[in-house]
């Protein structure tokens, strides 16, 4: 008796399910929101007066000083020595640094001019490089 009502309801639903099922849904909304939103970016700013001298001896002296950048989260400044033939030396500095020097052989200071530039490195990766100096060679 039970498996005979329980089939009639189920043949009686059955055609509510299939025409309930294509009717499409709908829903209207009514109210609307305007908002704005902005997008700012940081500018990374190189170090300024970026100065370089070359000391010319057997062992020659190059040496770079330079103003801080102003960017916050400056971690380090990475100076940078530009040789007339394309090579170029890097050097890493640590962000409380405001100049640099390094010995070098005669040789590559005479046979090569250089040029200084140094970058500034943010701790989420971006960088700056200044101008580069004028050329110097002994």
């Amino acid at each position: 008796m039970n498996a005979i009502r329980r089939g009639l309801t189920v043949i009686g639903l059955l055609p509510l399910v299939v025409v309930g099922s294509s009717i499409p849904a709908s829903a209207t909304f009514q109210d609307s929101v305007t908002a704005t939103t902005g997008i700012t970016t940081m500018n990374v700013l190189a170090p300024t007066n970026v100065v370089g001298k070359l000391t010319c001896a057997a062992t020659s002296t190059m040496s770079a000083t330079w103003t801080k950048s102003t960017t916050a989260r400056v971690t380090s400044y990475v100076v940078s020595v530009y040789f007339s033939d394309g090579f170029i030396q890097t050097v890493q500095v640590p962000s409380t640094a405001t100049s640099w020097s390094a010995t070098i052989d005669q040789y590559y200071v005479t046979a090569y001019s250089i040029q200084y530039a140094v970058t500034a490195q943010t701790d989420y990766g971006w960088i700056k490089e200044s101008a580069k100096t004028g050329s110097f060679k002994c």
